[in-house]
């Protein structure tokens, strides 16, 4: 065991087998062990030469996981505290909390899994590599993680082989290792699909949906696990609908892989019909391939597997052809035979009460489901994963469609007890929003979910006020959708970007704003952003996880404690993208905050950096258009470290200035400079200012294309008669002309058609 123990360590660091033999004489200095602090990856990535810690300009906080910790601050700033009364602190908080964990006595697997989260909320900012020549960038729960997993795998495949032995284990010539990688196809369609009756509750649904396809990715890798004969902390990487399982190589495992990926895409088939399915690939290895020199290798090749499993979604021999017995699922007695809410599934009569009494009537399993969650998830701070037998009072209180046939899901309350039996309890999760600082729980700590907007006492008598300019029927219908603890509807959410201006009176424009991200060239910086000596699965883990808690656990916080954000709406944040729907102006307000504090996040090392699009929708805009839009702006300007709004791409530098100029008009505006209409008057200037560009780049220039070059004579001439026009002093009137004329000729000619950005900003608010 102790050999075993040895080697996993070893493979965790990259280490080869040759070196181990030779550092296990060394004798290590430790007499600052204490001193030394985590350094951070991101700092370090695509940037050689950075081996020691003098190289680094920034270090993590000695604290316990939090939306704030998980910032890298200033070397400068952080180095004087005193590190040993942090250690001890966190010792002290780990050893409170570790009492307090549940099913210590009655469900020791259980039990393992609240450690395992405990483990991670203490150490996370502890570097495992402390003392010696090594650079401490790895943290002590992703080292203990990693190291337990090998562990894991190398006694099953000794003992599977019945081989368990010291030699053995030592030997290195097998390939003892199996590298599972899971993969969901078809999320964004699931996710969005919109029908009928969709609108009615198209918040739950999507909600619902989004929190739902974790689950099934957690739960496969679970599921896999349980077959294989794994515990939880063999699950190494668990992101965006992806995860890596380290496993042994052997008979057993290859047969389980096989059965769960059949069992969970009948399953699948069952529900989606095809449209979602999960894909399994794996490669072999040996203890040489986790070193340094070949880990890099061995993690393309797993690339290129899970690339091939692409083109085989779904088994054809198994599903091709139409879908045997569809039309033989429904129930022609029933109000809606076809489920209201997807337009897919039968509808079935179980779920007729399951809803509120809008007469909807009945829909599919899978749809309730979701609506089920979707609410729930806002009220509870805790899941409860259990066996599909599990003895749960109420219909109403459980899924209808248990996952993969196989575990049900049960919502408690944080003060609740264990409503059953702890023997068919297989997940115990607290999924609340972490606060600053805020303490670990007696359960598993589980980062799985997003904030949601909802409602509060004091939202009637806001939107009274904010409904003003509708109809007194349509003020009477959206005040009375307004319960509190209830997630806030799409056209409540679009209400929140008007604006009550000086006079009492609303203005701006009522509208959705739909954001989507993600990293630019994540798979180049985790594939070959460090140097190829670093390449070890311990640092790839830690970046993965890593990346995740900035859209996971940091963007929750900054929605629930800054009031600008209240109202945004999370689709899905997690991995390396996000999604969020709030008010159009907030969510333009948001990402220049979103550019600033992930670049704050990886240290301001300009070679990681994300790209985003925004687009604009009416409330009632159906939800794959608003996802199909919100891709398409965002194609526009990924890989590109760039932001696409109004059809406009800029770089993020751009923005900046281009936030600069917004601000101007605003001033201009105030000051009664400028009025609303001339701004509209300025966008027919910047698209002659484009035209012209275009004409230019054509040889030879046509007759018809000439009218364009103008625009200089047209805008000097608008300028002059509109400019300023309240102010009577003639020649205070000259020198503001003079001044805007000169500063707006140098935006259109610089900025183009990017300049719609801050001047759509500003009408938009003022319509």
């Amino acid at each position: 065991m102790q050999q075993i123990v040895a080697v996993a360590d070893w493979l965790t660091s990259g280490m080869d087998i040759d070196e181990f033999d030779k550092s296990e004489g060394e004798k290590i200095s430790i007499q600052s062990y204490k001193k030394t602090r985590l350094l951070p990856l991101f700092e370090q990535l695509r940037k050689p030469g950075m081996n020691d810690f003098e190289s680094f300009s920034y270090v993590y906080p000695l604290k316990p996981l939090s939306p704030v910790s998980i910032f890298p601050e200033e070397k400068s700033k952080i180095q004087k505290n005193d590190t040993k009364k942090e250690y001890r602190k966190l010792f002290d908080g780990f050893t409170h909390d570790l009492k307090m964990l549940r099913h210590k006595n009655k469900n020791l697997a259980l039990w393992f899994e609240h450690f395992e989260s405990l483990i991670m909320v203490y150490t996370s900012a502890i570097p495992a590599e402390r003392v010696g020549t090594g650079v401490p960038d790895v943290s002590l729960y992703d080292h203990c993680r990693l190291t337990s997993a090998f562990a894991t795998a190398i006694y099953l495949y000794h003992k599977e082989t019945e081989s368990l032995d010291a030699e053995s284990i030592k030997n290195g010539e097998n390939q003892k290792f199996l590298m599972i990688s899971g993969n969901f196809y078809g999320i964004q369609d699931f996710i969005f699909a919109d029908y009928g009756d969709t609108r009615k509750y198209r918040s739950k649904l999507l909600r619902g949906r989004s929190f739902y396809l974790s689950l099934l990715s957690e739960l496969a890798a679970d599921l896999l696990c349980k077959r294989i004969g794994l515990p939880s902390v063999s699950v190494i990487l668990n992101a965006a609908g992806k995860f890596t399982i380290l496993a042994q190589n052997t008979d057993n495992a290859l047969l389980a892989i096989k059965k769960t990926k059949q069992d969970i895409n009948e399953w699948l088939m069952d529900i989606s019909f095809g449209e979602i399915s999960i894909g399994f690939s794996h490669v072999a290895a040996g203890y040489k391939d986790f070193s340094t020199e070949k880990f890099m290798d061995l993690w393309e090749k797993m690339g290129t597997c899970m690339e091939e499993n692409k083109f085989s979604k779904i088994d054809l021999d198994r599903h091709g052809g139409a879908i045997a017995g569809y039309l033989d699922q429904f129930n022609n007695q029933l109000k809606h035979p076809m489920c209201s809410l997807c337009g897919k599934r039968p509808s079935v009569p179980e779920t007729d009460y399951t809803l509120p009494t809008d007469q909807t009537g009945p829909v599919c399993r899978l749809c309730r489901d979701h609506v089920f969650i979707g609410t729930q998830l806002v009220k509870n701070g805790r899941i409860i994963i259990a066996s599909k037998d599990a003895k749960i009072s109420g219909n109403k209180n459980q899924l209808i469609e248990p996952v993969f046939g196989q575990y049900q899901l049960l919502f408690s309350s944080s003060d609740a007890k264990d409503p059953l039996d702890s023997k068919q309890i297989f997940k115990y999760w607290d999924i609340s929003l972490y606060q600053d600082n805020a303490p670990s729980q007696d359960v598993s700590k589980k980062i799985i979910n997003s904030y949601v907007p909802v409602f509060d006492k004091e939202d009637r008598k806001k939107y009274q006020s904010l409904l003003a300019a509708k109809s007194k029927a349509k003020q009477d219908e959206m005040i009375e959708e307004i319960h509190p603890e209830n997630p806030k509807t799409f056209n409540h959410i679009a209400v929140n970007a008007l604006d009550k201006n000086e006079a009492g009176n609303l203005s701006g424009v009522e509208a959705l704003g739909a954001l989507k991200a993600d990293v630019d060239y994540l798979g180049m910086l985790m594939g070959c952003g460090l140097e190829r000596q670093k390449y070890t699965i311990s640092r790839l883990a830690a970046l993965s996880r890593q990346l995740n808690y900035y859209f996971a656990l940091y963007l929750p916080h900054l929605f629930m404690t800054d009031k600008r954000f209240e109202n945004i709406y999370t689709v899905f944040a997690g991995g390396d993208d996000l999604f969020l729907i709030g008010p159009w102006n907030r969510i333009y307000e948001l990402s220049l905050i979103l550019h600033k504090t992930f670049s704050n996040y990886v240290c301001r090392n300009p070679n990681i950096h994300f790209s985003a699009g925004i687009s604009l929708y009416k409330a009632h805009t159906p939800l794959n258009n608003i996802a199909n839009s919100a891709e398409a702006a965002l194609e526009k300007s990924k890989g590109r470290n760039r932001l696409t709004m109004f059809s406009q791409t800029a770089t993020w530098d751009e923005v900046k200035k281009l936030e600069n100029i917004r601000e101007k008009f605003e001033t201009w505006l105030q000051n009664q400079w400028l009025t609303k209409s001339m701004l509209h008057r300025l966008n027919e200037f910047i698209s002659m200012a484009a035209m012209e560009k275009l004409a230019l780049e054509r040889k030879p220039i046509s007759i018809d294309d000439m009218n364009c070059f103008k625009w200089r004579a047209l805008f000097y001439y608008f300028a002059a008669r509109n400019i300023g026009k309240q102010i009577e002093e003639k020649e205070r009137r000259r020198e503001i002309v003079d001044e805007l004329t000169v500063c707006m000729m140098k935006w259109l000619e610089k900025y183009e058609g990017r300049l719609r950005i801050p001047l759509w900003n500003v009408v938009y608010n003022h319509r």
